[in-house]
């Protein structure tokens, strides 16, 4: 029998993964571990093929799924956004402030972003441009105080706008 996914992976393979799936960037990851980008990058092309992944969102909801991060984040690991309206930061009970915030429209591309579709997929599916995807996702991502799909793709699931 084959061994699970996670487990033929490197011991920093997983660590990468683990900051990868509580929405860290490359470059956060990187100076978390204090190793290069360019390594960051080697060490995700290596998780993807082990898991079955084709890009980090994918990877980030595979760690999440396997149990490997926890779905609910910590109290304080949603700090306020400089600049931001307190109404739309995102809260770790569940978010229901911002998914007030959020039009209709926007929780259902946010749905399938958590699933893992492209933009160019929920374009398709939606019968709209991708530009119109992309204008879309810069809303979500101001509301919720992402920083790119990653994250707004693990919130979702937090908050249970996945669904």
């Amino acid at each position: 029998m084959a061994e699970p996914p996670a487990d033929q992976l490197t011991d920093r393979e997983l660590e990468v993964l683990l900051l990868l799936g509580r929405g860290l960037s490359n470059r956060l990851i990187a100076r978390k571990l204090d190793i290069s980008e360019k390594t960051v990058k080697n060490h995700l092309s290596n998780i993807y093929f082990k898991i079955g992944a084709t890009h980090r969102t994918q990877a980030a909801l595979y760690a999440r799924d396997a149990g490997l991060i926890e779905v609910r984040g910590e109290a304080g690991q949603h700090p306020p956004v400089p600049g931001r309206p307190a109404a739309l930061v995102p809260v770790p009970d569940g978010g229901s402030s911002v998914a007030l915030a959020l039009t209709a429209r926007e929780r259902g591309i946010l749905r399938m972003l958590a699933r893992g579709l492209s933009n160019r997929l929920i374009a398709r599916e939606l019968g709209i441009s991708e530009k119109t995807v992309k204008n879309h996702l810069s809303n979500i991502y101001f509301k919720i105080g992402a920083t790119h799909r990653t994250q707004a793709a693990l919130y979702a699931q937090r908050t249970g706008l996945a669904s």
